[in-house]
């Protein structure tokens, strides 16, 4: 589930954060997130996100999904873990839909316990990342798993 539209306001937030670097931008993100959502709907145990590719987190010097996540658990109280490795290094950036379609690979560290996951990620698109994300999860043994971004295309 995306948030909200990807343009305006929104728009700018996800990019500054992105690509800006504007590291404050996440908390307004979660914000969003948690503002947008009827968390009586869910049940989660833990909060997780949706890695990006090592290239980007090195020019960038931060996942900037996993600071949204981090502040979504704070404001949840939830614990927030990295459950989720990228297998492809292939980005999605610049990618038409039916490039993006051909969904990033994650891998799932085992869970121990049956758990509810939350995942975040910055913008929904084609939901490839949140089916790759969630086959994964359910794959190490999530009960749910519910995916949830500040903003979309779709």
């Amino acid at each position: 589930m995306g948030v909200e539209p990807h343009e305006g306001h929104m728009r700018d937030l996800v990019l500054g954060l992105k690509y800006g670097k504007n590291r404050t931008f996440a908390r307004v993100l979660a914000q969003a997130v948690i503002e947008a959502t009827n968390w009586n709907e869910y049940h989660c145990d833990v909060v997780t996100w949706a890695p990006t590719t090592m290239k980007h987190q090195h020019e960038r010097g931060m996942d900037h999904a996993e600071l949204i996540a981090r502040h979504v658990g704070v404001l949840l109280a939830l614990p927030t873990k990295r459950l989720l490795r990228r297998v492809t290094a292939s980005s999605q950036t610049g990618l038409d839909r039916n490039q993006r379609l051909v969904s990033p690979e994650f891998v799932a560290r085992p869970l121990g316990r049956q758990c509810n996951v939350l995942v975040i990620d910055d913008v929904v698109t084609t939901t490839a990342t949140f089916r790759a994300a969630m086959s994964a999860l359910i794959n190490a043994g999530a009960l749910s798993v519910t995916c949830v971004a500040p903003s979309r295309t779709v």
